[in-house]
């Protein structure tokens, strides 16, 4: 990171999916890092969605320290729904000032579980994908 960066605090958009127009990396921002974990993907991962997911997280817990972190978006979509949401339990344990960004497959489910941990809930189409580019675009501007 720069100097710009070095003391703003991250976003983190975390999907196993791809983003659109955003491979898995760090950015800088104007407002700090935007870090990006992903999948390299533009079809749905089906049954492999958990697994993926699995994968992704594994490659940020023990990597970033929540206190530098300002924002988390974490999509939650219908394949890797349960994985989704135990992560987005223990990250908004954590401090973090998280956002869930959810298909509309099995809303009410997601609905819940975004009332039950406080956080709120970003509405996107099935993947995510451009939702979440729309999301880095923004925290990068």
């Amino acid at each position: 990171m720069d100097e710009t960066t070095q003391n703003k605090k991250a976003t983190v958009v975390i999907t196993y999916n791809s983003v659109r127009g955003y491979p898995a990396g760090t950015y800088n921002g104007k407002n700090g890092p935007v870090i990006v974990y992903s999948n390299d993907n533009t079809e749905t991962w089906e049954d492999l969605a958990e697994q993926k997911l699995g994968s992704v997280m594994h490659g940020i817990f023990g990597r970033i320290n929540p206190e530098d972190i300002g924002q988390v978006y974490l999509y939650v979509g219908l394949h890797a729904r349960g994985g989704a949401l135990r992560a987005a339990r223990i990250l908004s344990g954590q401090g973090n000032k998280l956002t869930l960004v959810a298909c509309d497959c099995d809303a009410s489910e997601k609905q819940a579980a975004a009332r039950r941990l406080g956080v709120p809930l970003i509405w996107s189409g099935c993947g995510g994908r451009r939702t979440l580019g729309e999301i880095v675009e923004r925290a990068l501007a």
